[in-house]
C-alpha cells in the first residue's frame, strides 16, 4: 500500500459515507430451489410450473380479467406536478407520452400493461426491459419479459448500475442492471426477493375446485340413476342378464344402472345423493369464494350471487375498486422511479398518473365532508378546490377562513384589502379622513 492510498483511507475512516455499508441481512434465511443464496448467484424462484395452466381455468382467468381489465380502462397522463410549470415542461411530457403509447415496435401501451398485470398476478411481478433508444421522438423502450424466466441476485449492492436481475434462456443467464429491468413485485417480503400472487395464495384451492368441477361433469355426461335393484333370492345369472338387457334396451336407452340379485325379495336401494348435492355444488362455491378473497375482488364478479343484496353488492364493488387502484399505484411507481426519474431524470417535477373515476355517491360524500370542513374553519376554500384539481380563486380570496353566515357577494377581481375597504360604512371613512386632516 502505497502512502497516498494509505492518506486516503486514513481520511475516509473519519467521515460518513454517502452510501453507508448495512450491517444486517437482506435475506437471512434460505429460499428458493436450491435453498441457498449461493455464491451470489441468482436465485430462480421456487414455484409451481404450472401455475400458467393453472391461469387458464375458468374461475381464475375471470378473477384475472375483472382486475386486469379494470386497470386497462384507465386514463392516464403525464404532467408536471406542480400547475405552474406546466408550460415549461410541456414538451417533454409529450415525447414521454408518446413512448408510452407505443413502447415497443409490437405493442402499445394497453398490449404492454395487459401483459404486466398479468404476470403479477400469476408470477407474482412483472417484468419489463428498459432500453434506450436514439430516437429523440421515442427515447426509450420497454419490453415485457416472462417474470418466471427472470431470476434476481440476492447480494445486490443497491446501485442502478450494478447487476440485479438474470434471465435464463436457454440454460444461460443474460445479466441485467437494476435500470434495465423494471420489476414490479405483488406482495413483497423481507424473507424473499420475489414476490407473492394472488394465484400462488390460492393454488391449492383451486386445484381442488378444478378436480370437483371435473368429477362433476364426468357425473353429468355420463349420467345414471344412483339406484341398486334387486332381483331377489330366486332370480338366478340368466335372469339378472335378460333384466340388464330389457333395462338398458326399454328403459334406460344408453345409460347403466348396476343390478344384482340373491337377496330376500325385490328391493331398490339408493346408493347416494340424487340431486345437486352430487356434483358437490358448494363445495365448488365456497371455493369460488376463497379465489375471490385471494384476489381481493368481490364473489359477485366471479358468478356467486349467493347472499348478495344491494348494500353488499356496493361495498365489494367498492373493495373490488380499491383492489385495482392499489395494483395500478404499483405500477404508476415504477414507471415514475424507472422511466421519469431514471431515465429524465425529473422525479418530483413530472410524474405519470392514473385518472380514476369517482362515483357520485363518493363525490357527494366528499362535498358533505368538505362543507363541514369549511364550516369549521379547518380548511380554506382553496384547499378543498386543491382536492378538486381546480385552480386557486384569483386574488388570494381562497386563502381565507370563511366565518360561517358571511354569504355576501364579492367582487372576486378585487383584492381582499379593497373588498374589505368598500365594506366599511361611510361614518367610518369619514372618521378616517378627519384623523388624516388632524395629522396635516
Amino acid at each position: 500500500m502505497g502512502a497516498r492510498q494509505w492518506l486516503i483511507e486514513w481520511l475516509e475512516a473519519g467521515r460518513t459515507k454517502n452510501e453507508p455499508d448495512r450491517q444486517t441481512e437482506s435475506y437471512p434465511f434460505p429460499f428458493g430451489i436450491l435453498m441457498s443464496k449461493g455464491n451470489n448467484q441468482p436465485a430462480p424462484k421456487r414455484t409451481p410450473t404450472n401455475l400458467r395452466a393453472l391461469s387458464e381455468s375458468p374461475i381464475p382467468r375471470r378473477a384475472i380479467n375483472v382486475i386486469k381489465n379494470g386497470i386497462t380502462k384507465l386514463n392516464w397522463s403525464v404532467a408536471a406536478i406542480d400547475e405552474n410549470d406546466t408550460e415549461k415542461y410541456r414538451d417533454i411530457c409529450k415525447v414521454i407520452e408518446q413512448s408510452l403509447l407505443k413502447p415497443n415496435p409490437g405493442d402499445s401501451f394497453r398490449s404492454w400493461i395487459e401483459q404486466i398485470v398479468e404476470d403479477m398476478l400469476v408470477c407474482s411481478a412483472g417484468s419489463s426491459e428498459i432500453l434506450k433508444a436514439g430516437d429523440q421522438q421515442r427515447p426509450f423502450r420497454m419490453y415485457p419479459t416472462d417474470s418466471f424466466s427472470i431470476d434476481l441476485y440476492p447480494d445486490w449492492d443497491g446501485k442502478s448500475d450494478s447487476y440485479r436481475y438474470a434471465q435464463r434462456v436457454n440454460g444461460q443467464y443474460v445479466s441485467l442492471k437494476a435500470s434495465e429491468m423494471m420489476y414490479i413485485r405483488m406482495n413483497p417480503r423481507t424473507n424473499t426477493p420475489f414476490g407473492l400472487s394472488p394465484l400462488e395464495t390460492v393454488w391449492e384451492s383451486v386445484n381442488n375446485f378444478i378436480e370437483s368441477h371435473r368429477a362433476a361433469g364426468k357425473q353429468a355426461k355420463n349420467t345414471f340413476l344412483k339406484k341398486l335393484i334387486n332381483l331377489g333370492k330366486s332370480a338366478d345369472s340368466n335372469a339378472v342378464k335378460a333384466f340388464m338387457t330389457y333395462w338398458q334396451s326399454e328403459v334406460m336407452g344408453q345409460g347403466k344402472t348396476p343390478v344384482i340379485g340373491g337377496f330376500e325379495g325385490t328391493s331398490i336401494l339408493d346408493l347416494g345423493a340424487t340431486d345437486d348435492k352430487a356434483l358437490f355444488i358448494e363445495w365448488q362455491r365456497f371455493l369460488i369464494e376463497i379465489v375471490a378473497i385471494a384476489f381481493d375482488i368481490s364473489p359477485k364478479k366471479l358468478g356467486q350471487t349467493k347472499d348478495v343484496n344491494r348494500s353488499t353488492a356496493d361495498s365489494e364493488d367498492d373493495d373490488t375498486n380499491e383492489t385495482i387502484k392499489t395494483i395500478a399505484e404499483n405500477i404508476v411507481e415504477h414507471i415514475n422511479n424507472h422511466i421519469i426519474d431514471g431515465i429524465f431524470h425529473l422525479g418530483g417535477a413530472v410524474e405519470f398518473k392514473f385518472h380514476y373515476e369517482t362515483s357520485l355517491k363518493d363525490l357527494k360524500l366528499k362535498a358533505d365532508i368538505d362543507a363541514i370542513y369549511l364550516d369549521r374553519r379547518v380548511v380554506t376554500p382553496d384547499e378543498v378546490r386543491d382536492g378538486l384539481a381546480r385552480k386557486a380563486l384569483p386574488n388570494q380570496h381562497g386563502e381565507v377562513i370563511l366565518q360561517p353566515g358571511q354569504m355576501a357577494a364579492i367582487d372576486i377581481n378585487k383584492t381582499s384589502d379593497e373588498v374589505q375597504q368598500g365594506d366599511k360604512p361611510p361614518n367610518d371613512k369619514q372618521k378616517d379622513n378627519s384623523t388624516d386632516t388632524t395629522e396635516q
